[in-house]
């Protein structure tokens, strides 16, 4: 299970009308997050041709309409090192497109 950290993982923030995002070091500032395919990372055997994963953050401002969806997930822990997706609503990560990777993001790491 390989550390968000080394998937290149980065807290994002958007506003309207949603077509950019620009990163922040802060999770308490973020109303998301990206980070390279668990899956596609070790099948390719690093960030070579590994596509990123963007994961909502819920009640931070991101509205419903703005893909990925309908996902919207609640971060837990002080930065990316211990960060963990926890209910209420989604937990884990399910992509419905391309590699189909399904997994938890727990403690920093992505599994």
């Amino acid at each position: 299970m390989p550390k968000l950290k080394d998937l290149e993982a980065k807290f994002l923030t958007t506003q309207a009308p949603y077509d950019r995002f620009e990163e922040t070091e802060s999770l308490e500032k973020a109303q998301g997050m990206s980070f390279l395919c668990p899956k596609c990372f070790a099948k390719n055997g690093g960030p070579a041709g590994t596509h990123s994963v963007i994961c909502w953050f819920a009640d931070r401002g991101v509205p419903d309409s703005l893909g990925p969806k309908p996902g919207r997930w609640r971060p837990q822990g002080t930065g990316m090192d211990d960060l963990t997706f926890v209910g209420p609503g989604a937990a884990s990560v399910l992509l419905t497109t391309g590699c189909c990777w399904h997994g938890f993001v727990k403690n920093g790491s992505a599994e």
